[in-house]
């Protein structure tokens, strides 16, 4: 089973439009879990899905080759035979800005994180030192490293990281457009001013550290892949 986790605000809707071509039924998409998301109303609801979720075990080895959504490695780790787990990474000032405007937009979303967010009328730095969402890309993680990971893709080297899935996996993913970007930058990297980049560095510092040593692992999965 190949568990794909969409890492918020890293380029993982455009991996799950990929995934699903390619797939078809055979996707199951996981969203839901308020993962990422460290509040006890969020905590008890990842519990109770994950409890639902491997329970139907049999049927997800009967009807899906890969399971792909905002899913933290603990909910699906040691229920299946043979696991894969995958991820897309990015860098944590881009991504957590990226995700502070990502809410902004979003007051409508029935998501505590939003109702949250929005009942505060939280500024970035506000938001970077929010402890519910610390280190947001590494709680994805769960009980793993980053090194036990199948592939690790990078955001910011999306195509390349598509190509590394298809080498690792006999794929033929294909596409050419980023999904879910804010409309106002079109895709372009957001400017860190210096309050920015220390509230990141104070707030995100395993995030930095994951990502520093997901370039590592990517850099060394392409090279050897040849393609």
């Amino acid at each position: 089973m190949i568990l794909s986790l969409h890492v918020p605000k890293a380029a993982g809707n455009s991996f799950r439009q990929l995934l699903q071509i390619e797939y078809g039924e055979r996707m199951l998409t996981d969203y839901g879990d308020w993962a990422g998301f460290k509040v006890p109303e969020a905590l008890e609801r990842c519990r109770i899905r994950t409890l639902k979720m491997r329970s139907r075990r049999d049927e997800l080895l009967e009807k899906y080759d890969v399971i792909h959504g905002h899913f933290a490695t603990d909910k699906y780790l040691g229920l299946f035979p043979k696991e894969e787990f995958v991820a897309f990474f990015r860098d944590p000032y881009q991504q957590a800005i990226s995700h502070y405007y990502f809410l902004l937009r979003n007051p409508q979303r029935e998501h505590l994180e939003e109702k949250m967010f929005h009942e505060a009328k939280m500024t970035l730095l506000d938001y970077l030192s929010w402890d519910a969402l610390r280190d947001q890309q590494s709680q994805y993680l769960g009980s793993l490293s980053i090194n036990d990971l199948a592939m690790v893709g990078i955001s910011e080297e999306f195509y390349k990281s598509v190509a590394l899935f298809n080498a690792k996996f006999g794929c033929d993913l294909r596409g050419d457009s980023f999904l879910n970007v804010n409309p106002d930058t079109e895709g372009a990297e957001y400017k860190i001013e210096p309050d920015v980049r220390k509230a990141v560095e104070k707030y995100r510092a395993a995030d930095l550290e994951v990502y520093a040593r997901a370039k590592e692992i990517f850099a060394r999965q392409t090279a050897k892949a040849a393609f």
